[in-house]
């Protein structure tokens, strides 16, 4: 963060914020290192602390985030049942413009993305998620025979044991998208400390088309020897 808070002061930044609105300028900036490193559910709980949006906020982002990350943010909030009355969502609605529009039907498009795993509370599956470290691939696994969510998708690491699942309303759209076809590989974006919800502590990069580069797949033949049934694949198809 401390490379992106010096761009920033140098940019100006730092002079268009009141003083007394300091803390919601430092909470963009985290807000913004957050996104830039895919923990985008980090980056939300950062941009919510926010009190006053003005002019030098839309623009620190714009500058510094790539458009197609902020509106990764806001689908995850658009598909959040939890929030669906966000003010945030709202707000980058209005930094987005036109594109806001792609919002709704970004996960049912998109080739690239950033999510969270949930379910991380329970079973002390954190203690396995904490091994993990940002670009290890993990390995996506659907559940058509799952009692409470056909559309179910488990997040596995390397070595074979249960992380948790995407979210039902992404686990649906990804589970269509591989109806028609589509391979899905994901692997550690980031991972956050004990201050947050262990529900928004793991963050994937998922991905649609061929693994990149081999690690995937050497990770998985290396690690695979006795794993559950149905990983015969690295990708989700």
């Amino acid at each position: 963060m401390l490379e992106l808070l010096k761009a920033a002061v140098r940019n100006g930044y730092a002079d268009e914020w009141p003083e007394e609105e300091g803390e919601d300028f430092l909470a963009v900036v985290r807000g913004a290192d957050f996104l830039l490193k895919g923990a985008v559910w980090g980056a939300i709980r950062e941009l919510e602390k926010v009190k006053h949006w003005h002019a030098a906020a839309f623009e620190l982002l714009r500058e510094f985030v790539p458009e197609d990350l902020l509106v990764n943010a806001a689908a995850e909030l658009y598909h959040h049942s939890f929030f669906p009355g966000s003010h945030l969502l709202f707000i980058l609605g209005a930094l987005l413009g036109p594109v806001a529009d792609d919002v709704q039907e970004y996960f049912f498009k998109a080739r690239e993305f950033f999510t969270r795993v949930v379910g991380l509370r329970y079973e002390e599956r954190f203690r396995e998620a904490a091994l993990l470290a940002p670009g290890m691939p993990v390995v996506l696994v659907r559940e058509p025979e799952n009692k409470v969510d056909p559309s179910a998708v488990a997040v596995l690491s390397p070595w074979g044991t249960c992380l948790g699942y995407l979210r039902a309303p992404l686990a649906s759209v990804i589970s269509s998208r591989c109806e028609d076809g589509e391979t899905f590989f994901a692997c550690v974006a980031a991972i956050l400390g004990a201050e947050y919800d262990p529900n928004e502590r793991l963050h994937l990069k998922v991905r649609s088309g061929p693994p990149e580069g081999k690690i995937i797949m050497l990770k998985f033949l290396e690690t695979t020897n006795g794993a559950p049934e149905g990983l015969a694949s690295p990708g989700l198809s």
